[in-house]
């Protein structure tokens, strides 16, 4: 940086990249605290960007340590921070330490775990093909876990994973999850029913229409009614979305012929 002697001359110093990085980012933290949405903003970026100067394990240490905190609002700002580091310096390089941290056996842990999957496959897009195979488990295992708040993070994650890997082979991965996230639609929670129908929506554009529409043949003409309503709410989302494509799927209605 620059500094300014006796109101005349310039001079140059050097700083070494871990010293103006323990400046920068434990000041950074106490902004993600802040109101306002402009400033959590421009600290979240702030991030990316001195991950890619000095590199991604200091920052990403201090990051997941903030995942432990109590206060919401400085989780969430951490797990966008995390999706961007991951975005700035390739997924890679966080992918591991942020898996790793799902080990954890603490809930706040492991849903910023999750939420961070979720943002980091939004914001890499069709990265993710190369990590749908490492990421399967963990969020198989997010999806049987009896707390809702993970099952309802998994599914929002494998909404993201889903729309990236579209038309990248990845459909077997996508099958196998999309097995474990279909017994979640009889949630009655708001938040986990909405995160669990976008995950649907989000198989069906991957794995298409067809393979969703088998999934709901078992249940719409089931003698339950609150087996049908939930089966036809699905049926009608996916004739909105992609009509042409159940075509080839429709049941057909075979009329009888009439003696005369």
């Amino acid at each position: 940086y620059q500094r300014r002697v006796h109101g005349k001359q310039w001079y140059q110093r050097r700083v070494h990249g871990k010293q103006w990085y323990q400046r920068r980012v434990h000041g950074k933290q106490w902004y993600q605290r802040r109101v306002h949405g402009g400033i959590r903003r421009a600290t979240v970026n702030t991030f990316g960007y001195i991950a890619k100067a000095v590199g991604p394990q200091d920052i990403l240490e201090v990051l997941l340590n903030n995942l432990r905190v109590q206060e919401r609002q400085q989780r969430v700002c951490t797990t966008v921070a995390i999706a961007i580091v991951a975005e700035t310096c390739s997924p890679f390089t966080v992918l591991p330490a942020l898996m790793n941290e799902y080990r954890v056996p603490e809930l706040n842990v492991q849903n910023g775990v999750l939420k961070a999957l979720s943002f980091m496959f939004e914001y890499i897009g069709t990265q993710a093909k190369d990590y749908v195979y490492a990421v399967t488990p963990l969020l198989t295992d997010a999806l049987q876990d009896r707390d809702l708040v993970h099952r309802q993070q998994a599914a929002g994650a494998i909404k993201h994973l889903a729309l990236g890997v579209w038309g990248h082979g990845c459909e077997d991965a996508l099958q196998h999850l999309l097995n474990y996230l279909w017994p979640n639609i009889f949630e009655t929670s708001p938040h986990v029913i909405n995160a669990v129908m976008d995950g649907i929506q989000g198989m069906r554009v991957s794995l298409g229409p067809g393979v969703i529409m088998q999934y709901l043949l078992q249940g719409l003409f089931h003698p339950a009614r609150k087996v049908r309503t939930v089966y036809w709410k699905i049926y009608n989302t996916l004739y909105i979305g992609q009509q042409d494509g159940l075509v080839p799927v429709q049941l057909r209605n075979k009329k009888k012929k009439k003696k005369k």
